[in-house]
């Protein structure tokens, strides 16, 4: 199966769901989970001149060929970039254009509670902990191949699987009750994570300490759908913890939940782990944080190795809404967890806010204000970022029924907190107006809404939550020919009105919802159900599904190694090659590699000082991307190894992927200069075969050698940088359809092959950067050589 996620690369491969599915499925021997990731827009106009189908990355799969494709249907605005997935898959977009043969298309993910939108292209949706149900589902799909039965005969046999929709087979009054873990303790979660190569959005081991919340936020939807609070034991999360960071070199590890602090262990849990992690240099990070959950002790535990960001989220600008939405935070809230944060020697914290909640006010906005420019001051210097987003009614929570505010609305709301701040330190973002529109359409729209999706992707909307990639005039198109106002869908709801996503039973009662929904124009709270009553939301049997908090057993004592008495440092000089897929792998990517491997080796790298300390790695210049290499160079300093430098050697050519291939390890001297110092020169092949006739590249290279003076200008911060390229070009020979090329190196630094060779031949950059390129060798001072 392949497991898609309608996003790109670095924004799937963050995701900890994906990771969780794909360790599940492929832990079984007769079964195959490959990813599968949205193309950024440039990369699809390519696959469509090429007529190259979007393929798995393991295996280069298409989708076509695949049995199932799971899609993760994470927000509503991926609506469309699953529909450019599946077109360049080569799998009808409609699931009633589908035949025997064709791979079964399954979504699951928060979208799914609303199934309605997205019906028509998925043969079934799943609703719930995907966990729960994907080997159901698979060994359901095995069951039914090995017997050879018709399509239909698939879908009869899901829709009669807990959690499961099949939109085809749907019969009106039939409803889809969502699927849950009981006990997150038992549930299964991956001790070897996946670790790209490049960077992603949250690179970091991620650990799950709890799912759900019932502090009972009526705006939010998580705290709906993913009733009740079930936390994992704290030897569990320490375990799980120390294996990821064992098998993936991760240098830090967040403790994700909805809400981190909530964990009711979270103050043992954080001086626990800390005692074990801080020694290694690996950091904590607590993601999501309200303010009445952060501590001066939690800030000190956390800032032991370096300072991760903190978030912060008063959602509302005064306590008479933060009341209405049933917060349950207030401003002196704020002031101590920002003052615990500064204090502690953070530099920066950031804010988060909603406009266009029901009942606010403009009194509303000026608290936003208000607490924005007052948390300023609580920093003492420190620098607060405040992000405002819009308010989006979603279903199955007791707003569902309000109104959403228009975008002129949104925008009026916005000029009124953003007139505050012209000037001074404080930053404070907004979110496009335009996105939150199209989110609230879909977040409660119908089924009416297929055809309007589909119009929008072939007009070429796709990546709609990208700011940069938005549509939105597609959009509005697709609306009018479809006919559809979408104004409409913001309305507000009569309670009694039936609602779309009626289909979905997500646990809790409607009649809870509407009794939260007129608590709120009262201002009544509702109590948190883990510490008092139970609130009759309806999701618990008390049987096998009731909250499940982490027992209160003392956790083991933690006993550290022997530390010796002093620290000895060694230097080491890797000369390695970086070759085939990794000549696309940028420097800073290249230098996490690293950084990884040592971890993963348990060698201990010698750390800078300060606020953030890092792994003193020290490269020789950035190779330029796409051009292959086997003389690039690493000093690192060990401490404490007793390792020869042949064992190490060793143990990097096994710890380091396929394509950064260590060559040659020696141990230099503490005081030897670094590498960037002692390089002066480097020698490139290029094969030119193919690129320009062979007597015009030897009548190039005679003129160049030939010439006293060739100009070579570079563009450089928007000024033109004017040098003589053959100050920097050594040697230029010719032979064999390939370029021997020598470049002077030294403290002024030293010029890029692709400009010396956009100069000598006379072609344009992209027309280079094609050709087969290799840094063959570089010369070091005093005689020395990369051999």
């Amino acid at each position: 199966m392949g497991l898609a996620f309608p996003d790109v690369y670095e924004v799937g491969m963050s995701h900890l769901g994906l990771k969780i599915l794909y360790s599940i499925v492929n832990a079984r021997p007769d079964l195959y989970a490959e990813r599968v990731f949205a193309p950024w827009p440039d990369m699809e106009d390519l696959m469509r001149q090429r007529q190259s189908p979007l393929v798995t990355l393991e295996t280069g799969t298409r989708l076509a060929d695949l049995d199932i494709v799971g899609f993760s249907l994470q927000y509503e605005l991926c609506a469309t970039t699953v529909l450019q997935m599946l077109h360049l898959g080569g799998i009808p977009l409609r699931a009633e254009n589908r035949v025997d043969g064709d791979p079964v298309i399954v979504g699951g993910g928060p979208v799914a509670f609303n199934p309605m939108p997205l019906a028509a292209f998925f043969d079934a949706l799943v609703v719930g902990d995907g966990e729960e149900i994907i080997l159901e589902l698979a060994d359901t799909y095995i069951e039914w191949k090995e017997q050879g039965g018709a399509r239909e005969e698939l879908l009869q046999r899901w829709k009669g699987l807990p959690g499961v929709f099949v939109p085809a087979l749907h019969r009106k009054g039939e409803v889809v009750f969502k699927r849950l873990v009981p006990d997150l303790d038992k549930a299964l979660f991956p001790c070897r994570f996946l670790v790209p190569f490049s960077e992603v959005v949250h690179d970091r081991v991620g650990v799950e300490i709890s799912r759900g919340c019932t502090r009972g936020c009526r705006f939010c939807q998580a705290g709906m759908l993913y009733r009740p609070v079930r936390e994992r034991e704290p030897e569990t999360i320490l375990q799980l913890a120390r294996e990821n960071i064992a098998a993936t070199g991760w240098d830090e590890i967040a403790l994700l939940s909805l809400s981190s602090g909530d964990y009711s262990r979270i103050g043992d849990l954080i001086k626990r782990m800390s005692e074990e992690t801080a020694p290694a240099m690996v950091a904590l990070s607590l993601p999501s944080l309200r303010t009445d959950t952060f501590e001066a002790e939690m800030a000190e535990q956390i800032r032991k190795v370096r300072k991760t960001g903190f978030t912060l989220a008063p959602e509302a600008g005064t306590d008479r809404l933060r009341r209405i939405i049933n917060k349950g935070n207030t401003e002196e809230d704020l002031e101590r967890a920002v003052t615990a944060a500064f204090e502690a020697g953070w530099k920066s914290v950031k804010l988060y806010f909603m406009v266009g909640l029901p009942f606010e006010t403009d009194e509303d906005l000026d608290g936003i204000a208000n607490l924005i420019r007052k948390a300023s001051k609580w920093a003492k210097g420190g620098k607060i970022t405040a992000s405002v987003s819009t308010f989006v009614p979603k279903s199955h929570t007791p707003f569902q029924w309000a109104e959403q505010i228009s975008i002129d609305e949104t925008r009026r709301r916005q000029q009124y907190i953003r007139r505050y701040f012209q000037k001074g330190r404080v930053r404070v973002k907004f979110h496009d107006a335009r996105v939150s529109f199209l989110e609230g359409v879909i977040a409660r729209g119908d089924e009416n809404l297929g055809g309007v999706i589909e119009r929008a992707f072939f007009k070429g909307a796709r990546l709609d939550g990208w700011d940069e990639h938005l549509k939105f005039d597609l959009w509005m198109e697709a609306f009018q020919e479809e006919g559809i106002d979408p104004a409409n869908y913001l309305l507000a709801r009569p309670v009694e009105e039936g609602l779309p996503w009626a289909v979905v039973n997500a646990g809790v009662r409607t009649e809870y919802l509407i009794e939260e929904w007129e608590k709120a124009k009262s201002e009544a709270a509702t109590l948190d159900c883990r510490f008092g009553e139970c609130g009759g939301c309806g999701v618990c049997d008390f049987d096998e599904i009731f909250p499940r908090l982490a027992s209160d057993r003392e956790l083991p004592e933690f006993r550290p190694g022997e530390l010796p008495a002093s620290e000895s440092p060694r230097r080491l000089r890797l000369r390695y090659g970086k070759i085939g897929r990794m000549r696309f792998l940028g420097h800073q990517d290249i230098i996490r590699l690293f950084h990884r491997a040592f971890r993963r080796l348990g060698l201990r790298l010698d750390y800078s000082k300060g606020f953030h300390p890092h792994p003193r790695l020290r490269f020789s210049p950035p190779l330029a991307l796409g051009l292959e290499s086997v003389a690039e160079y690493l000093d690192f300093d060990l401490v404490n190894c007793h390792l020869t430098h042949e064992e190490i050697f060793h143990a990097l050519a096994r710890a380091l992927p396929e394509g950064v291939k260590p060559l040659k390890l020696d141990e230099i001297s503490l005081s030897d200069p670094s590498i960037c110092g002692k390089i002066r020169q480097f020698k490139y092949q290029i094969s030119v075969e193919g690129s320009l006739p062979v007597e015009e590249i030897r009548r190039r290279v005679a003129e160049f050698k030939s010439s006293p003076t060739v100009q070579l200008n570079r563009e450089r911060g928007g000024k033109t940088d004017t040098r003589n390229l053959k100050d920097w070009v050594e040697s230029l020979e010719f032979a064999d359809n390939r370029l021997e090329m020598s470049v002077a190196s030294g403290p002024s630094g030293s010029i890029h092959p692709l400009d010396a060779l956009c100069v000598i031949l006379g072609q344009g950059r992209d027309k280079i950067r094609t050709m087969k390129i290799l840094k063959t060798s570089a010369i070091l001072e005093a005689a020395e050589s990369s051999g």
